[in-house]
């Protein structure tokens, strides 16, 4: 089945929150994106906002927000597959057969993950981390990072005036939506685990729930619950890493991810849905605000790549290879030693 995209930005931006300064939430020319730009940039908004703004950027404005177990499920209408098999066994599945992989379960090992009941969203961090789907989804705590993904491979040529000629940014205020947790603070006092997410609400359509996992920010869990030798004495809370094992590349990218359990919905109807195109109507678990989607043209692209390289954004600094970067190092020292 092929997965819903938007036809054009009147049908996109009724689930976006609107932004006066830019109508219809599109940036079309270099003094647009530069005022745009700068007002994040430049006075540091989001550089020392204690991780308060997600940013994602997309290639193509048309697409919706569908994490990769959502498009395998969707496109290869899994749900006909077998009557007795959900969306959350098809999760389940892929994390019980990367539980089966021993270098998986010697790395948990070493973090005192308990492989039993610990183990799911540090294997789904894998996995997404390696191109399998997972119900995760990937942002960022960094513009620049953001425009670096949207622009990474767009071709300039062909811009045009409809949605298909426009590349997006995502940007999420979790200041603006109180309901937009931690997952930790979902599962205290355990370590989170999959079971938390109750069947029957993964396969509901009306079922509204995200949470995001990151390590920048406090994973905080009681040691009592913990699988751990260090005396209580030492330490009352721990803090617990979920997304970094085996991809120390979510450091410079200052990756976070989020958690849509949702089999069909994308990201975007979980913050609003839509009674109308003129009524938002909350419903579900978690009561969420539309956030900001803002369409840039895609004959911009090679002028931001310049732009945020000066910003040291780059190809190798969003995937370094330590072995080449090392080297650099040897080859200046070397060189240094000329008179």
């Amino acid at each position: 089945m092929p997965l819903d995209s938007y036809p054009d930005f009147s049908s996109k931006n009724i689930l976006f929150e609107p932004d006066v300064d830019y109508p219809d939430n599109k940036i079309s020319d270099i003094p647009t994106f530069n005022k745009w730009y700068n007002n994040f940039v430049e006075p540091g908004i989001y550089e020392n906002n204690n991780f308060n703004y997600f940013f994602r950027g997309m290639s193509e404005a048309k697409h919706k927000l569908f994490n990769s177990a959502q498009r395998e499920w969707i496109a290869n209408n899994m749900q006909g597959w077998r009557s007795d098999f959900n969306y959350l066994q098809f999760i389940k599945g892929l994390i019980q057969e990367a539980k089966k992989k021993p270098l998986f379960k010697n790395v948990l090992a070493y973090y005192q993950i308990n492989y039993d009941h610990e183990a799911d969203f540090p294997i789904l961090s894998i996995l997404q981390h390696y191109g399998l789907p997972t119900p995760l989804m990937d942002w960022t705590y960094n513009l620049d990072v953001a425009l670096y993904f949207a622009t990474d491979n767009v071709n300039v040529m062909s811009a045009s005036d409809n949605i298909d000629g426009y590349f997006s940014i995502y940007m999420i205020n979790k200041q603006e939506n109180e309901n937009l947790r931690n997952i930790f603070e979902f599962s205290q006092p355990d370590f989170p685990n999959l079971n938390k997410f109750h069947d029957g609400k993964f396969d509901s359509s009306g079922f509204n729930f995200v949470c995001y996992l990151s390590d920048f920010e406090m994973n905080i869990q009681p040691v009592s619950t913990l699988q751990s030798q260090i005396p209580a004495q030492y330490s009352l809370q721990r803090n617990r890493p979920l997304t970094t094992y085996y991809n120390q590349n979510i450091i410079p990218q200052q990756g976070l991810f989020v958690f849509n359990p949702n089999p069909v919905k994308p990201l975007e109807e979980i913050f609003n849905t839509l009674q109308s195109t003129t009524k938002r109507l909350k419903v579900g678990s978690l009561s969420l605000s539309p956030f900001f989607c803002y369409n840039i043209r895609k004959d911009l692209a090679d002028y931001i790549r310049r732009k945020i390289s000066k910003r040291f954004i780059t190809n190798s600094f969003i995937y370094p290879d330590l072995r080449n970067f090392l080297k650099q190092v040897k080859e200046n020292v070397f060189n240094d030693c000329f008179s």
